[in-house]
């Protein structure tokens, strides 16, 4: 390994000329943290939708993350309405899926902040980096899933037994 970072990217051909960009830009740290949560709260998602409708096959239907989200659009705890914020979530990394330069910064993730807010009742003072967003919304998004998931195998524990 050389060390030289990702290959450039194609800038544009203009008259059969190549100009290549390179990623010198790209904050990794912030990029795969981002992408780790992601892929954390699809997790959760999957192993909802799966204990809520054990009867269906999710492994063969293979529904985009977006999809799953759609499935949940009415899944709403009292006041703890979450999917409007991995909605949101889920569009940025759209955009980084088409535009690897996109930087994610903390004002980009303000759904996720106010979502933050509506727990902890604006009393806890919530973090204002883009790591500390991210991490506070996926603990306590996926603590949300967590605690449906764990209920609903208690519920299908004792359904059994009767």
């Amino acid at each position: 390994m050389t060390g030289a970072g990702l290959p450039p990217l194609v800038a544009e051909i203009t008259d059969g000329a190549v100009t290549w960009q390179r990623l010198d830009a790209i904050d990794y740290d912030v990029l795969g943290y981002f992408l780790s949560c992601h892929l954390i709260i699809e997790h959760y998602l999957d192993e909802y939708l799966k204990i809520r409708y054990p009867s269906l096959d999710w492994d063969a239907a293979r529904h985009t993350f977006g999809q799953k989200v759609a499935l949940l659009s009415s899944f709403k705890i009292d006041k703890y309405d979450c999917i409007p914020a991995i909605k949101h979530l889920n569009s940025l990394r759209n955009k980084l899926s088409h535009n690897i330069e996109f930087k994610i910064e903390a004002q980009d993730l303000v759904p996720l902040s106010q979502y933050l807010g509506t727990i902890y009742d604006n009393n806890t003072e919530l973090p204002k980096d883009t790591k500390g967003i991210l991490d506070s919304f996926t603990f306590m998004t996926c603590a949300l899933f967590g605690g449906c998931i764990t209920s609903a195998a208690e519920r299908t524990k004792l359904a059994r037994k009767a």
